[in-house]
């Protein structure tokens, strides 16, 4: 009997505790499972939210690349266009160093166009609301391979002595060549002389007045709108093509210790550079201009008198040379004269006159048995050719001074091959202004 009572009893405590469950802890975990769900789906909710708002904001920042993309090759194409603009017959020189609006969109251009030395400096500046790109160059035309030597025809015959190798088209005079005994040197025949050996004409060319008109700028006018002028400048300077020329007015005698590079006018009467001075794109614009032994660099020269230099001086490319006689004067001949172990890359010219126009005055261009030029040399009265010439040579008459005598129509050991450096060199334009420009080096 008490058996059966704790049975019953224990069937008792297992039904409340069946009530229990189904009355208080049932109901409880369906509660905690319908919130856990709400939470679950707010979660995924909220990552999917993160992920949209992350995949617009690539879209974005990707719509914004392409955008300043193409706008920045638009910029590039401006300054392309603004070169070509630079060297079409419109340009003008009202719209030099002028800015000049797309009428299209927010771009802007401004292009300089100016000489430098004997070469042409091009100047491109591209701008829109958040972007700027400019660059320069200096500019030349192709160096001829087939033309070596031209003078004009005197009706005398050239006078040859020493080793002589011509290795590209020589036009001399008609009554032809003869051998000549000159300096203990008699004449030494390469075999292939005869054979670039061509009558030339009766005169050579001459510059055109616009070129002629150009060079003479630089020797006096100061243009306001393209120069800013300083009195001194700091031992190490370099000044942006892209800006005015900074005109350094009658700087020291003697220039040395100094680090010039680019858009930087030297302006004196006479001025030695030391082989200290280390000059870079740098102009000259002196009456007499002597370079110091040793002296290396980029450098481009205008002078009235005379251009010389020591022993062991080196011009790099782009350089030049230019000797422009002052009129009216009768004194002694104006000259560029190189010296032993003397390298030169790049365009010498020597004028007192352009068609139509002569002066008094005579210059005179004088290679050293020893020196390399390479490039274009152009002389329109006289030229003492010896050397190593890797050039185009032309001038009216050939003029050989040794210490002992003058000889007229007369060359002396020189080699004359411009197919060595043609494919590699651009010259200065003289002759024909529609001729292609070519970039000689990129400045940025």
């Amino acid at each position: 009997m008490e058996k059966q009572e704790l049975i019953d009893s224990e069937k008792n405590v297992a039904k409340k505790l069946s009530l229990f469950f189904r009355e208080n802890i049932n109901p409880f975990f369906r509660k905690k499972l319908k919130g856990g769900a709400l939470y679950v789906s707010i979660l995924v909710s909220i990552i999917i939210g993160v992920v949209l708002t992350f995949f617009i904001l690539i879209a974005q920042y990707n719509q914004r690349n392409v955008t300043t993309y193409t706008q920045l090759t638009q910029l590039y194409y401006n300054l392309k266009s603004a070169f070509q603009i630079a060297q079409s017959a419109y340009f003008s020189p009202e719209q030099n160093y002028i800015w000049i609006k797309n009428q299209e969109n927010d771009d802007s251009i401004r292009v300089k166009k100016l000489n430098w030395g004997a070469y042409l400096l091009i100047s491109a500046e591209t701008k829109n609301r958040h972007q700027y790109l400019s660059q320069a160059g200096i500019y030349g035309t192709y160096m001829s391979s087939d033309t070596g030597l031209l003078i004009s025809d005197n009706s005398r015959p050239v006078g040859l002595s020493g080793n002589i190798v011509f290795k590209s088209n020589c036009y001399l005079p008609k009554a032809g060549i003869k051998p000549a005994y000159i300096e203990g040197q008699s004449y030494v025949s390469s075999s292939q002389n005869s054979s670039y050996i061509k009558q030339s004409p009766y005169q050579i060319p001459h510059l055109t007045a616009s070129v002629y008109s150009g060079l003479k700028e630089q020797l006096s006018n100061f243009n306001s709108n393209l120069d800013s002028s300083v009195k001194t400048l700091p031992e190490t300077y370099s000044h942006s093509f892209n800006h005015k020329t900074i005109v350094w007015q009658n700087p020291s005698a003697l220039l040395s210790r100094v680090e010039l590079v680019n858009n930087i006018k030297l302006v004196a009467e006479n001025i030695e550079i030391d082989s200290s001075a280390h000059l870079n794109n740098i102009l000259i614009v002196c009456k007499k201009a002597r370079f110091k032994k040793g002296f290396k660099g980029k450098i481009h020269v205008i002078a009235s008198d005379s251009i010389s230099m020591e022993e062991g001086c080196e011009f790099n490319y782009p350089s030049s040379f230019v000797l422009l006689a002052a009129e009216g004067e009768t004194n002694a001949i104006k000259y560029i004269q190189f010296n032993k172990n003397c390298r030169f890359y790049g365009g010498v010219l020597a004028v007192s006159k352009i068609k139509g126009n002569a002066n008094d005055q005579k210059v005179f261009v004088k290679l050293h048995a020893e020196s390399e030029v390479n490039g274009f040399v152009y002389s329109s009265d006289y030229i003492h050719l010896e050397g190593l010439v890797n050039a185009t040579v032309i001038a009216n008459k050939l003029l050989l001074k040794t210490p002992s005598a003058v000889y007229e129509n007369h060359l002396l050991s020189c080699e004359i091959n411009p197919k060595k450096h043609s494919s590699m060199l651009t010259v200065p334009l003289v002759f024909n202004e529609r001729a292609k420009l070519l970039c000689c080096e990129t400045i940025n």
